[in-house]
């Protein structure tokens, strides 16, 4: 039987997460823009359990100075002395990962006693770790151009180099692919006709050129989607320049040569879902909660 000397009630209190952010799974930048439903809590309760009737509560206070509603995590349920438990906290609407940069996550003690002649109940965390959901990124655009046509490829006009402008923040992710985003405009580009991509390395390398319509026509205001491999270890800060070519000699009797309009292009990095970790903390114990000390402050970052 767990007792204390001054069984006072406790009050709302903050906990802010300060922690790192490692991707779980990262290929690209975090998409700060990504909406984020809901929150993973991991809670590691050490020797000293909460009692049957003492209640957890997260809050969360947004960098803008929102505070949202505050959560009962676990609904006046014990949780065991070194157990391990897991709680969802949903976030409203609109809420975006980067909103929870810099935002402070509440976490409240009551161990208030419930029954005589019990005393203020005391707990033990020994880590906690916060993680989003999946987070889906669409894909970071690395080079794009548009026009009407953007480019009309020709027998004269063969080719088109696109510099890659990738993020400082993004410079060292190492995608194994890059998307292709190609709107063909009035003209389109026939049966037998070739499409071709390649890439230069600013060390002055060229990758092989992949073909990327394999003889397959583009209809005229028509999207197509294709995907191009990149070598194990190659970072979008090591690409420099995209090129787009066309083949459009003539395969049958009477046919001149293939012009072809391109309306615009992107390349994109392809989309990554994962969790994102936004604090993990230990100790022995990392917190112990009693009628004196009923929170702990922390910082969530998003990096």
């Amino acid at each position: 039987m767990k007792k204390n000397l001054f069984p006072t009630l406790s009050g709302i209190t903050l906990l802010a997460l300060l922690g790192s952010l490692p991707m779980i799974a990262s290929a690209q930048t975090v998409d700060r823009s990504a909406p984020v439903p809901t929150l993973q809590l991991n809670i590691t309760t050490g020797g000293d359990d909460l009692r049957e009737g003492s209640v957890a509560y997260a809050e969360i206070r947004l960098r803008d100075g929102r505070t949202l509603p505050k959560t009962n995590l676990n609904g006046g349920r014990g949780l065991g002395g070194n157990s391990r438990n897991s709680f969802s906290v949903s976030l409203p609407s609109g809420i975006q990962l980067g909103d929870l940069d810099g935002s402070l996550l509440t976490i409240s003690h009551d161990g208030a006693p419930r029954r005589f002649p019990d005393g203020y109940d005391n707990w033990n965390v020994d880590a906690m770790s916060v993680t989003t959901a999946r987070v889906c990124s669409g894909g970071l655009s690395v080079s794009s151009a548009t026009g009407s046509p953007w480019v009309r490829f020709t027998g004269g006009k063969t080719f088109e180099a696109l510099p890659f402008r990738a993020p400082d923040t993004s410079r060292e992710a190492s995608p194994s692919s890059l998307g292709l985003k190609i709107v063909t405009g009035g003209d389109d580009l026939r049966e037998g006709s070739v499409a071709y991509a390649e890439i230069r390395l600013r060390d002055g390398r060229t990758l092989p050129r992949v073909n990327l319509t394999g003889g397959r026509g583009l209809t005229g205001n028509s999207v197509r989607n294709f995907s191009v491999s990149l070598p194990a270890g190659t970072r979008l800060g090591d690409l420099a320049t995209f090129t787009l070519s066309h083949d459009g000699a003539p395969r049958r009797p009477f046919d001149g040569y293939d012009n072809w309009n391109v309306d615009s292009l992107n390349v994109t990095t392809p989309e990554v879902c994962s969790s994102v970790s936004l604090a993990n903390l230990s100790g022995r114990p990392w917190v112990r909660f009693t009628g004196g000390k009923t929170f702990e402050t922390v910082t969530l970052r998003v990096r």
